[in-house]
């Protein structure tokens, strides 16, 4: 009977965290696209750049008005916990700052061998840039993990194993996104939203299974931010490149999904708890 309690309470966090964030990001971004596309304001004009940012920081405040609202889900305090958590083996540590990055120099490999044009990424340039571009990535764009892997990763992992779960998370986060492919100068316009999605289930995998992994928020934010970063400076294919942006999806939801198969047996092996669940208690660390 608790345990029902408990999911429950967890979903209903959920349904709030998604209906407030959907409206509050949308409200900003789909006059963003009308006002853009009309020449009205640029994305980095000040009225332009403060509704992109009222958009993408929705996931992070809602969350924590979330958490607010909902404490028979569990207190602010555990949920800090949580987004604060770094007690963590550094090898995840590692995978967290600069997996995302690997994977796109390894996607950037494969196609400049494929096509005869040797290497096609950023160079040593990418490299010295991604520090900064990283640290400003955290802050516009990873944490919105804050509200994905901290309030909807919970709630899902309590109804599906991982690799459902993370399907639905992903196509959730990238239907989020919707607006910005008509936003004239976000990174994401006149992109594939299919090969979006199609990526965005393999990045989703690899903080899907972070989370599984520690219960920690916070590696999630600084995947999350080196998607963008390695993005930004050339270390990996951007959203328009759909050639090479598609090696590296295909590469993403291969190692997500195996790592998540593997995450879920585990799982199983030892006592079958799912793993993730909104309790965040006795994360395994190894």
């Amino acid at each position: 009977m608790a345990q029902g309690a408990d999911r429950r309470d967890g979903a209903r966090r959920a349904r709030l965290f998604l209906g407030l964030t959907f409206l509050v990001t949308w409200a900003a971004w789909w006059p963003l696209v009308v006002l853009t596309s009309r020449g009205v304001v640029t994305s980095t004009e000040p009225l332009g750049f403060a509704l992109m940012v009222l958009g993408g920081t929705a996931p992070t405040v809602v969350a924590y008005l979330a958490v607010w609202r909902t404490p028979e889900a569990g207190s602010v305090r555990e949920f800090n916990r949580r987004v604060l958590h770094l007690r963590v083996p550094v090898a995840l540590v590692v995978v967290a700052v600069v997996g995302a990055a690997a994977f796109g120099v390894v996607s950037l490999a494969v196609v400049g061998l494929a096509t005869g044009a040797g290497w096609v990424g950023g160079g040593l340039g990418g490299l010295l840039l991604f520090v900064p571009a990283f640290a400003t990535s955290i802050v516009f764009g990873g944490l919105e993990e804050v509200g994905w892997r901290g309030v909807l990763q919970p709630a899902v992992t309590d109804r599906w194993n991982l690799v459902t779960a993370n399907l639905v998370i992903a196509v959730l986060w990238a239907v989020w996104h919707l607006p910005q492919f008509w936003v004239v100068g976000s990174s994401l316009h006149d992109a594939s939203f299919a090969l979006f999605l199609f990526a965005g289930i393999g990045y989703s995998a690899m903080m899907t299974w972070l989370y599984a992994r520690t219960h920690s928020v916070a590696l999630c934010v600084l995947f999350h931010a080196g998607i963008n970063a390695s993005a930004t400076v050339g270390l990996a294919f951007p959203a328009q490149q759909a050639q090479g942006f598609a090696v590296q999806g295909v590469l993403l939801v291969t190692v997500g999904t195996v790592l998540l198969v593997a995450a879920q047996r585990r799982s199983g092996a030892s006592g079958g708890k799912p793993v993730g669940g909104a309790s965040g208690e006795g994360a395994s660390q190894a």
